[in-house]
């Protein structure tokens, strides 16, 4: 399958091949056990991450610009339904990894392990070759890793660039969108292309964010598989909610310390950490302290 159009786009406004080394995963006491234990990471489906309005974000762009392009041009609003009737028929599903640049941050110690918890150290310095993916070579995963991006100026211009290729393609086939979706299915150049746009907007949707989260300075691997219906997924339980998410092993080298939360002060907490990590063959990695002076 030839992605040109998405590598293009994604060398464009992303940063895939900045050195992004360490990063750090922050997780309660009994996600890091079971990362360790198993070495492996649970990668959740993008439409569960934890903030619910994350994933809307990039979309409500989207359509906004959409919306703004198709008045402009004094198109019929049927080109906004098409557009979106597009999306809708070639949708594929994302799965994502957080990780942050920041090793002792107060905000995601509270977020993301009730300030009790750890963060993982992690070295995905050659993380193409070295993640391993649990799958049948038939679900083509995609993986991508990047920053995550939170200049509005960027997202804008990422998104208006988009939005004028979906509303070319819709224009120049727009009878068979709307009335003959067996040729759009079946054409081979519709589907390339549409494979282009549409994981290039997936891709947008996980490594775009709102300033507002700017602090959290986060990274992420993202995982797209084209052929979805090959996927193998489990399902985790999270707030009375069952989370879909797809795992990926790791070795041993690429785990390279663990810290310990700030308000984890319990004498046996770093003691019980090196037993643990003995007996899982880690014995020889960093074990730290959070900085972050908390009075309780």
């Amino acid at each position: 399958m030839n992605l040109d159009y998405l590598h293009n786009k994604v060398n464009k406004y992303l940063q895939m091949e900045q050195e992004l080394n360490p990063l750090y995963h922050y997780t309660s006491v009994y996600g890091l056990e079971g990362i360790i234990k198993n070495k492996e990471l649970w990668v959740s489906h993008s439409d569960f991450l934890n903030d619910k309005t994350e994933r809307q974000y990039t979309f409500n762009l989207f359509y906004k610009i959409l919306v703004e392009r198709a008045k402009k041009a004094s198109l019929n609003f049927r080109y906004v339904e098409g557009v979106l009737k597009i999306i809708k028929d070639f949708e594929y599903p994302a799965y994502v990894l957080s990780l942050s640049k920041n090793k002792d941050s107060n905000l995601l110690w509270s977020n993301y392990s009730q300030n009790d918890g750890y963060n993982i150290k992690f070295d995905f310095s050659s993380y193409r070759s070295d993640l391993s993916i649990d799958q049948e070579k038939a679900a083509a995963i995609c993986l991508f890793k990047s920053k995550v991006i939170y200049d509005e100026k960027t997202h804008h211009q990422a998104i208006n660039e988009l939005v004028d290729d979906y509303i070319e393609l819709f224009k120049k086939h727009d009878e068979h969108f709307i009335h003959d979706r067996e040729w759009v299915k079946n054409n081979p150049y519709i589907t390339q292309t549409v494979t282009n746009l549409h994981i290039t907007f997936l891709l947008f949707s996980a490594f775009f964010k709102d300033a507002c989260f700017k602090q959290e300075e986060e990274h992420r691997v993202a995982l797209v598989p084209t052929r979805s219906k090959f996927i193998n997924f489990d399902c985790r339980i999270l707030n009375g909610a069952f989370i879909p998410y797809i795992k990926i092993k790791l070795k041993d080298s690429q785990i390279k310390g663990v810290t310990i939360g700030p308000k984890n002060k319990m004498d046996i907490s770093e003691e019980g950490l090196r037993y643990f990590l003995e007996l899982n063959n880690l014995s020889e990695i960093d074990i730290k302290q959070s900085k972050i002076p908390y009075r309780y």
